[in-house]
């Protein structure tokens, strides 16, 4: 039984797993201390508070770092929690160096240990308990001092100072989706994570999170045998999601018009504002901005029937990506976009069956008619994935 209870379960590959594991987030400190050596530093993350009563710290050093062997032997250390702006002191104490104090403003704390004046926070605690594991110490500390000011602490994360590791991987992700809509990644390409790091010229984490975001987009998809893959694109894949987006929206109007609660119709109001104000002078002021709000608003036209059928099948059209495809490689469209939206969204205010039907069908002839357009005026583009596009354009 003991050995089914530990038998290795291979459903999650090293690539997600690792990329899953990175979002755990941690503070970023410099534990300090000093010997008959001098005074001795480095960066850790691996550091927690243990208990209130008494008020104890938890660090964990690598035995090869020179400042694992000093807080031993000095039998204390001081925790220096640093904050928004300190990147260049944690990297700092984090590289080899015979002088890691070079140019901070140090004090002396209450034992005699040297406290980074400019950290956020200072815990200095004096050794109660050693503990060896594999390649690293735990030392346990009982609290001697501590003390805080105002400020943001700065926290590791994905293998980089959190602050700018989410600008860094969503800079990878319009790198990546720029690739796809202008076809330099062609439809059936399987994109390996490493090869488009590489391309891209970031690690492998922030790859792995551009496929994810290019996946919910549905430019690529996960297949279980190959991997990710670009979805093909053309006039007819265009033409089959806004047809299908056109029946769906049909039938609520059928199941729903004229039965709507004013507190749902305010929130459809809401949503076609927030769309409406990003798409001005037929040209779009934000537009993957657009392309979400565009989609917020159908969606919630969608959830009026209160179908969790219509709304998974509303969802599986991948709209998202559809719309980034057909008109991402140009800023200018038509308002009459916006037009024909709002005499939809007039119309379920009035419970104007009719209209709201019409409003559909031509909101989905623009639709249609601008790919092509699109297509059209974009050699290299069109019939991408699809054989008869170029003809369907014409």
């Amino acid at each position: 039984m003991r050995d089914a209870a530990f038998r290795p379960v291979a459903e999650v590959d090293a690539t997600a797993f690792r990329h899953v594991v990175s979002h755990l987030a941690s503070g970023v400190t410099v534990i300090t201390t000093t010997d008959s050596y001098g005074d001795h530093g480095m960066t850790a993350s691996s550091v927690t508070s243990l208990s209130l009563e008494p008020p104890m710290m938890l660090i964990c050093l690598n035995r090869a770092a020179p400042t694992s062997a000093a807080v031993s032997r000095a039998g204390a250390y001081a925790v220096n929690v640093l904050g928004l702006g300190h990147e260049s002191l944690a990297q700092q104490f984090a590289a080899p160096s015979k002088d890691k104090f070079r140019g901070v403003s140090v004090s002396r704390g209450r034992l005699g240990l040297p406290i980074l004046d400019d950290a956020l926070a200072h815990i200095e605690c004096r050794v109660v308990e050693e503990v060896t594991g594999g390649t690293h110490t735990i030392f346990l500390g009982q609290v001697a001092r501590a003390t805080a000011r105002e400020g943001r602490p700065l926290t590791y994360f994905r293998g980089g100072f959190g602050r700018f590791e989410f600008a860094r991987d969503d800079a990878a992700y319009q790198r990546a989706r720029q690739l796809v809509l202008d076809g330099m990644l062609g439809p059936g390409v399987v994109i390996e994570v490493e090869d488009l790091a590489r391309r891209l010229d970031v690690d492998a984490s922030s790859a792995f999170y551009a496929l994810t975001r290019l996946a919910a987009d549905g430019l690529v998809r996960r297949d279980p045998d190959r991997g990710y893959e670009v979805v093909a694109f053309g006039v007819r894949a265009a033409d089959d999601a806004f047809d299908a987006r056109c029946a769906i929206e049909l039938g609520v109007i059928e199941m729903t018009i004229g039965r709507v609660p004013e507190s749902e119709l305010q929130t459809l109001r809401e949503r076609f504002d927030a769309m409406s104000r990003l798409l001005v002078g037929d040209r779009f002021v934000d537009f993957d901005g657009y392309i979400h709000a565009n989609y917020a608003f159908h969606e919630c036209v969608v959830n009026l029937a209160h179908n969790p059928s219509l709304t998974a099948a509303f969802a599986r059209l991948s709209l998202k990506g559809v719309m980034a495809r057909s008109f991402g490689s140009t800023p200018v469209t038509s308002q009459r976009f916006i037009d024909v939206q709002r005499r939809l969204t007039e119309a379920f205010e009035r419970g104007d069956k009719a209209a709201a039907r019409e409003a559909v069908k031509e909101y989905n002839v623009l639709a249609k008619r601008r790919v092509r357009e699109i297509l059209s005026d974009n050699a290299g583009l069109r019939g991408v994935g699809d054989p008869t596009a170029a003809s369907a354009a014409r």
